[in-house]
Formats: C-alpha cells, structure tokens, sequence
C-alpha cells in the first residue's frame, strides 16, 4: 500500500504555511545534493529489456487474483499466476529453489557463496483488491486487461503491487542471463492475502525464516514511491521510503439503554448515548507526536523556504507549534498522530422501535510511540465508563519500530534510489497504511518500504481506486533499481 498521507504531506505544508501566512517558494531549487550527487541521467543498466516488462506486467493484470475480506479467492488465478512467472522467467525457476507456503505463498531462494553474510529480501504481493463493482466504466482501460493507452500501462494490482513484483523477476532474470551470482543469499517473498492482513501468506513465511535461523540483513517492501509534481511546497521530486508503519485496530463502541415504542421515547436513547460518544472522541484525539515524523521534516527541511524550512529542520524544539499547523491539514494530521474514524454503524431494527442497544466500529491507525493499550486507554476515557468499548481480533497489530536511517542498509538503498533517481530527493516517513513488511521486523536488521515508480497527480487515485497505472516511461529505471540494488548489496564488488 502507498501512503496517500505521505504523498500529499509536502503540499499540505505548503497549505498550512499558506494558512499562517507563509510565503512557499514555487522556483525550482537546485540539484539534490543531500544524497551526495548532482542530479543527472538515471543510471539505467544496458541491456535491461522494459519492453518486456511492459508485456510480462500486462499479462500478470489479466489474471484476477482478488482476495476478499472474507479470506476467499479464486485459486485457478493465483495458479495460474504462478504458472505464468514460471513461463515468462525460467532462468529464475531453473537456478533459484522456490517454495510454496498456505498455496500460494511464494518464497523463493538464490543461494549466495558464502553463508556467512546475512541475506536481503525483496518483496511484493500477488494479491489485489476487487474493483468496486458499477465503477469499471470509469476505467480508461479495462481493469483486468492490461493494456497500454498513452504511455500508462493500466489495470488492477499495476502499481499495488504487481508491478514491483514483476520488476523484481525481470531484475533476477536479467542477472542470471548475464551469469551473474550472489556472494550474499538473496530471498524474494510474495504473499497472496496481504490486501487483507497477510496472515496467510507473509505471515507464515516470516515465521517459517525465522524457524530457520535465517536473519535478513536488510528487507526492501512496497509503500512509497517518487512522487512527482504533486509536493508544491517541494519543487524537486520526493523519493518516499518508509522507515516504519502504523498500526491498526477497529474498535466496536456500544451504547445499551431503555428501548420500547418510539411514541413514548426514553429520556436518553441508546442512539443519543452513542452519538455523545462519537462527538466526544472526534473533539478528544490521541495528542500528537511530532517525532514520528521528525526524519521526514528533517529531510524536507532544506527545500521549504524561509520559517518553515527553519522550524522544520529542527522539529522536536518547536514541536507544539507544528503540531498545531499540522492539525489544520487532514493529510498532515494524519501522519503526526493515532488516527481514530467511525467506519460502520449497526442498529436498531424497525422504525417505531426504540433499539436497545447500538455501536459502531472505530478504525484506528496507531502511530509509532503509540500502542493499542495506550489508545484504548485513551478511548474510555473520553467516552465514560457507560460505553462498552471492546477490540475485534480481525487485523489487529501494534505499530512498527523505525528501520535506520543511518546504517550501512540505508546508505545502500539510498545509494540505488539515488542512481535511478538523480533527480529525487531522498525522505524518509511513516506509512499510514500497513504491508506484508512488518512480519520481518523482529528478527531483519532494517525494514523498508519503496516502490521505484514515480507518481504524479494523476496516479494517487487509482491505488485501490478507478484507473490504477504504471508509466511505461518507468519500466527501464524499475527493473534497473532491483538490478542494482541486488548487485549492489549481494554481488562481488557490487
């Protein structure tokens, strides 16, 4: 999943500081030197083939691997999905071992020589979400057709995240073509249910490595991507890697009183009750923390101009201040606290009856610093002991801890993200949203989440929405990113 919030997090400065009565600079600055390189041709590597990536990914959307809430799915499709990797990359499924875990869940292993270096693994889901029904005419394309219109190759899972994965294959598969092979072991997993928490694909995998003792140097996963033209507070494009992620709960709050005939209404109903409630919590969020999000000022900070390049290089000293301007802006808010949103509502039963009990789920995302204690915690506190508060199991995990950003696993991504993308500054942030990712955290050395695509505008509304894409302009520099990244961290002399 890519972080809306994060996306739109540099323009949502650029609103609040508009708001304050800031002056954002609309010139571009200059090259990215806080990567420690001038911006330039993308290092793109002779040889990779992005036209067939285009046709590799083109016919991986035609293949309907949806999961539903519900855990069911069509595994015709998700064999038939495997089947077409093993077609389409056979130097892959000839040199590296591949297992399958819960049907369907892939993991794959290329064996480095020498045992003695810590793997690396790379990620991405096969799993899509459905496209909701009545809007496919909305699409350009058929979702499910995978075709090319305008330079944007279109259809469901394109960027989420079939995509990265089939960029991934196509990196292997050009190495082995070039008889290249790893000193260090280099793993690819790919779970199949991670649109609905991953429990039985990534999950199981996870906890199957860590069984064998196997302790990954670094993990690199979906969730950010180059934004491009959608941060007007900064100019150059943002190269969105998330260093840790929210967790999530859905909490059912439940109001009980007198019920009976509507001509003949209780004092206080159970509706009114809940209703309190709701406006209670929404006017009493979790307090902010600006430090979860203080890496990413950090990093923005030489390209905002004047006070807001000032305070945000330095975010913890002024950090009442900002989480003030913060909260004027949804997306920014977002990213600095636990966010709490009423999602269902369930009761009542005829239109004359007073209901004797009603609810409604909350979703929570929780921020790192936070936990599922500490904001259940909060939550009765502000609703009152009359209001049952209960957690329901389904999805429930705590926040991830923060991967570094200063270590030798950093430096080697950033080095990577920086070749393919020269004109990209690099930032750091916390994802709103979750991935398969978090079940390597305990035992990897860093955790991270970058997609190398870029989006502009136009592409935000497709994840999980109508007209997902990928940019056939991106094909070269995506493949070449997992070219060199797995060169760079696993192969002799890099």
């Amino acid at each position: 999943m890519i972080n809306k919030a994060a996306v739109g997090a540099a323009g949502a400065l650029a609103a609040v500081g508009v708001a304050i009565g800031w002056k954002v600079a609309t010139t571009p600055s200059g090259p990215n030197d806080s990567a420690g390189q001038v911006a330039g041709e993308p290092l793109v590597v002779d040889g990779v083939d992005g036209d067939r990536f285009v046709a590799s990914l083109s016919e991986a959307i035609t293949f309907r691997t949806v999961v539903l809430d519900d855990g069911t799915y069509d595994s015709a499709a998700f064999d038939a999905f495997g089947a077409m990797l093993a077609r389409r990359y056979p130097r892959v499924h000839e040199e590296l071992k591949r297992e399958s875990f819960e049907g369907h869940g892939l993991f794959y292993t290329w064996q480095g020589a020498d045992p003695k270096l810590d793997p690396i693994v790379v990620m991405a889901h096969q799993d899509v979400v459905p496209v909701e029904g009545g809007t496919e005419k909305d699409w350009v394309a058929a979702p499910f057709d995978g075709s090319v219109i305008d330079g944007k190759l279109y259809g469901r899972g394109a960027l989420d995240c079939k995509g990265p994965l089939i960029a991934i294959f196509e990196a292997i598969e050009h190495l082995l073509e070039h008889n290249e092979t790893p000193d260090r072991t280099v793993h690819v997993v790919s779970g199949h249910d991670e649109e609905i928490g991953g429990g039985h694909g990534a999950q199981v995998i996870a906890a199957e490595m860590y069984k064998r003792g196997i302790t990954p140097w670094f993990v690199v996963d979906e969730g950010g991507v180059v934004a491009d033209g959608i941060l007007p507070a900064v100019p150059p494009p943002a190269a969105l890697i998330g260093i840790a992620e929210k967790g999530m709960m859905n909490v059912r709050l439940t109001a009980r009183g007198q019920g009976g005939h509507s001509s003949m209404p209780p004092a206080e109903s159970a509706i009114v009750s809940l209703a309190d409630a709701i406006v209670a919590l929404d006017a009493d969020p979790v307090p902010p923390r600006i430090e979860a999000i203080a890496p990413m000022l950090r990093a923005l900070s030489d390209h905002l101009p004047g006070v807001l390049g000032v305070l945000t290089s330095k975010p913890s000293a002024v950090a009442p201040l900002l989480s003030r301007v913060f909260a004027r802006d949804e997306r920014m808010d977002a990213l600095q606290r636990t966010t709490m949103i009423p999602t269902v509502i369930e009761g009542g039963i005829k239109t004359n009856v007073v209901p004797q009990a009603v609810s409604v789920i909350v979703n929570v995302r929780i921020i790192p610093g936070d936990t599922s204690t500490s904001v259940l915690d909060h939550i009765r506190g502000v609703v009152g002991d009359d209001i049952e508060v209960d957690v329901l199991p389904e999805f429930m995990k705590e926040p991830s801890c923060f991967s570094s950003i200063d270590s030798e696993a950093w430096d080697t991504l950033t080095g990577v993200v920086a070749g393919m993308f020269p004109e990209a500054i690099v930032v750091p942030y916390v994802l709103t949203g979750g991935t398969d990712s978090r079940f390597f955290e305990s035992f990897a050395g860093d955790v991270y989440r970058f997609s190398p695509f870029v989006l502009g505008g136009d592409g935000l509304a497709g994840f999980h929405g109508t007209n997902e894409f990928v940019r056939v302009a991106d094909a070269q520099r995506a493949v070449s990113f997992f070219v060199r990244l797995i060169a760079v961290a696993a192969m002799p002399g890099g």
